[in-house]
């Protein structure tokens, strides 16, 4: 059920276009080339080509000076939808302050879309406050949807809702009525996601109060479609005649059959003994939490294997032998690796690691693993995301740092940045003031006797400080002492090992920025009602091992999707572990929400 949003193609340029035409009343005729630009322009708008279009319309702003300020509105607005924001407000500030009154609305809309690409809703909200809504249909539907998409993010979705769902008045073409459509159950799903209020107040028009309890029932459909036919059935009852059920909801009950359609037997093969037995136990009581969920009359029959027991390519056979439809595991890289051979694309396999990049799997073998690699090269593509490009690194010595650096640097260069120093400390220890020292160059400045001193500063070429702890321990001993060396101006980014769900020890990593997984850090009412599941069924589970717990639930919910081929690398699985993916190498890839410390708790943005 996963909608990506996408900004409609409709024809706005068109408005003031016809505005500027209209102005332009002393000349009779305009010349051959200029009627060429314009049409040109306007094409290149419509064909997606935003830089170009923007471009041409500042030529003609500098042709046609009389013309100048629809000209360099339209330039504005193109390179706002390209996504160039400072080349939107260059253009925007080429506008002549008379368009203040007489091309209020327009330049209000401009304004207020370049205000809302540069990630300032609530600036958008301002400029469309400070004009009437408009009359014209194609300015109108604009207005309410720049409005309704800054107020989600603003943390209003009722507002939200109702403005989406009175743009749609202003729309007659069936496209753009389901692209808006598409946008409401993205723009819903996702605050329900974030635990935003949803209520509708008295009186809300019915068409605005079942987009809202929609919200809910689309994050059960995306994180935990066994459930989802029951949610979606009452909503149904509740609203028979809203829109969503002949557009967004047509296909519904369809995609909920294809994931939760399981061969009649799987197997799961895992170490369930010896020194690895802690790891296995985890990820098998995430897997038949999952598993648990479903009606008892439609689960497939499960059996499991003790891969520390027996060779991992034994199991394997051996549960191919004893008719299982679909084989889940092992855990290992050595046991993966073991099992891709054998398999020779027979039985389909959902590997819980990765293989060796020298080793090619065979057909039907997928790849599923929690890496912290790939962690650290999201926090990478964030720090550039964030405008910080050079920063320091400090990693454990040994096996695990090295790589965790390593991928952190790799990714970080090719984004254009630069990590300007590592320091390796040793995790057994507790005071790491000397690596922090050293990589943030601390100097002491001198002072002659009796002046009161100054105090020591840090290198002021980093940006950022990225901590890889592959435990939260290891976090909470370092960040207060960056902030006790005089670096605690320096954000800091670190991956999910870093935290572990504890306020009162967490306020030690106050400030921290990371990425993790919806079962550690969301709070919508989906998410916990698994987590509840799985805790209920394991009382005895160990809180470290959660993620691990969130792995195996994934596993399961897998299945179906890679089983039937629905699975595409264009599509993502709003799983409890991340979102998924599938990737041209048939692994699987997890994106991850982001979130801040903040007095001791992860509030995720």
């Amino acid at each position: 059920m996963a909608a990506i949003s996408r900004r409609p193609r409709l024809a706005r340029y068109a408005v003031l276009a016809m505005s500027m035409l209209a102005a332009a009343c002393s000349l009779l005729r305009p010349p051959e080339t200029v009627l060429d630009k314009q049409v040109h322009a306007a094409r290149l708008a419509h064909e997606g080509k935003h830089a170009e279009a923007a471009r041409l319309y500042a030529d003609l702003a500098t042709q046609l000076p009389a013309q100048s300020d629809n000209y360099e509105l339209l330039s504005a607005e193109q390179w706002a939808t390209a996504g160039n924001v400072a080349a939107a407000r260059q253009a925007l500030a080429e506008v002549s302050p008379q368009a203040r009154t007489k091309l209020a609305i327009p330049r209000a809309l401009v304004t207020a879309e370049i205000a809302y690409a540069d990630n300032d809703p609530a600036g958008a909200i301002r400029e469309l406050d400070s004009v009437p809504v408009p009359t014209s249909p194609e300015q109108a539907q604009n207005y309410y949807w720049i409005r309704g998409r800054s107020a989600f993010l603003t943390g209003h979705p009722v507002e939200g809702t109702r403005a989406l769902v009175e743009r749609e008045r202003f729309l007659s073409d069936a496209a753009a009525l389901y692209a808006n459509r598409e946008e409401l159950l993205s723009r819903v799903r996702t605050a329900a996601e974030r635990g935003a209020p949803l209520k509708a107040p008295p009186k809300t028009d019915p068409v605005v109060a079942g987009w809202l309890d929609l919200g809910p029932v689309a994050v059960e459909l995306e994180r935990n479609p066994v459930r989802a036919a029951a949610a979606l059935d009452a909503w149904r009852r509740q609203f028979p005649q809203h829109p969503a059920n002949l557009s967004v909801l047509a296909t519904a009950q369809t995609q909920i059959a294809v994931a939760t359609e399981y061969p009649s037997q799987i197997a799961l093969l895992l170490p369930l003994s010896g020194r690895s037995e802690a790891f296995g136990v985890a990820v098998r009581d995430g897997f038949i939490g999952a598993y648990l969920q479903q009606n008892a009359a439609s689960r497939p029959r499960l059996k499991i294997y003790d891969v520390a027991a027996e060779s991992a390519g034994g199991a394997y056979d051996r549960a191919v032998a004893d008719g299982a439809g679909f084989v889940v595991g092992p855990l290992f890289k050595d046991e993966v690796a073991a099992v891709a051979p054998v398999s020779g694309g027979r039985t389909p396999v959902l590997a819980l690691n990765f293989l060796s990049d020298a080793v090619a799997p065979p057909r039907n073998f997928y790849q599923f693993a929690l890496l912290p690699e790939d962690e650290a090269r999201m926090v990478a593509r964030r720090v550039v995301a964030d405008g910080r490009v050079n920063g320091v690194v400090m990693a454990p010595s040994g096996e695990w740092g090295t790589r965790v650096a390593a991928a952190f640097a790799e990714e970080l260069k090719s984004l254009g940045g630069a990590v300007l120093d590592i320091g390796r400390y040793d995790p057994a220890q507790v005071d790491f003031s000397d690596v922090i020292k050293s990589v943030l160059q601390l100097k002491v400045t001198k002072t002659e006797k009796g002046e009161k001193p100054e105090p020591p500063t840090h290198r002021s070429d980093a940006a950022f400080i990225f901590v890889a702890a592959n435990t939260a321990g290891t976090a909470r001993l370092i960040l207060p002492q960056l902030k006790y060396n005089y670096s605690g101006d320096v954000p800091v980014y670190g991956t999910s090992d870093c935290f572990e769900p504890n306020p009162a020890a967490n306020s030690d990593i106050e400030g921290l920025l990371f990425p993790d997984m919806p079962w550690m850090i969301s709070n919508d009412p989906v998410t916990a009602q698994i987590r509840d599941g799985v805790r209920a069924a394991w009382p005895a589970r160990t809180a470290r091992r959660d993620r691990l717990y969130a792995f195996g639930f994934d596993a399961y919910r897998l299945v179906p999707s890679l089983r039937s081929g629905t699975a595409a690398a264009s599509s993502d699985i709003a799983g409890v572990s991340g979102k998924l993916r599938l990737d041209q190498q048939n692994k699987i890839r997890r994106d991850l929400e982001w979130a801040q410390i903040k007095g001791g708790v992860p509030s995720v943005f």
